[in-house]
C-alpha cells in the first residue's frame, strides 16, 4: 500500500459537489482506477501524480495513497476560494489519475512488445516457423469443431431410431 504524506484522521465528510473550497481546509477524495497499479511503480506513480495536481490545478496534496485499484487523496487549496470548485478538483483528479495510469499502461505495453521481439529474434527463423504452425493448427481446430460436430450429428438425424 504505497502512500505520500501524512494522513489526517476523522475528516472526511461528504460535502456537495457546488460546495465552495474553504482555502486551508483539508479535503479528502476517494475513487478507483480501472486497473490495479503495481506496488514496484506505485511510488513514481504517486509523485508524479501530486506534481501535475500542483502544476495543472494548484492543488496542495496531504495525503495519497493507492491500494491495487482504489485510491485516497486529501488535498487543499490556497487562494480565494471558488463555488463549485469541490467537484472541479474531484474531476480534475480523476482526470489526471486516468492520464497517468494511461501512460503507464502504454509503457508497459511498450516493454512487452520490445521484450516479445527479443524473445522472436533469439529463436530463429526454424522454431518461429514450427511455432506459427503449431498456433495455425489450433486456430483450425477451435474453428472446424463445430463444423465437425455438425457434420457427425447428420447420419443420426436421418437414420432411423432403433427401438
Amino acid at each position: 500500500m504505497p502512500s505520500i504524506g501524512v494522513r489526517y484522521w476523522g475528516i472526511y465528510s461528504r460535502v456537495p459537489d457546488n460546495h465552495e473550497a474553504i482555502p486551508g481546509q483539508i479535503y479528502e477524495s476517494r475513487g478507483s482506477f480501472n486497473q490495479p497499479i503495481p506496488e514496484d511503480i506505485a511510488l513514481g506513480f504517486l509523485k508524479d501524480w501530486r506534481e501535475r495536481l500542483l502544476v495543472e490545478k494548484g492543488v496542495i496534496t496531504n495525503y495519497i495513497e493507492v491500494k491495487g485499484t482504489d485510491f485516497v487523496i486529501q488535498w487543499k487549496v490556497t487562494g480565494t476560494p471558488e463555488p463549485g470548485i469541490v467537484s472541479a478538483i474531484v474531476i480534475a483528479i480523476l482526470v489526471i489519475a486516468a492520464i497517468v495510469a494511461t501512460a503507464y499502461m502504454l509503457s508497459e505495453l511498450k516493454a512487452v512488445i520490445h521484450e516479445t521481439g527479443q524473445v522472436l529474434s533469439i529463436m530463429g527463423p526454424e522454431n518461429l516457423s514450427i511455432l506459427m504452425n503449431v498456433l495455425f493448427l489450433f486456430a483450425m481446430l477451435m474453428m472446424f469443431g463445430p463444423l465437425i460436430s455438425t457434420i457427425a450429428e447428420i447420419p443420426r438425424r436421418i437414420m432411423p431410431r432403433r427401438e
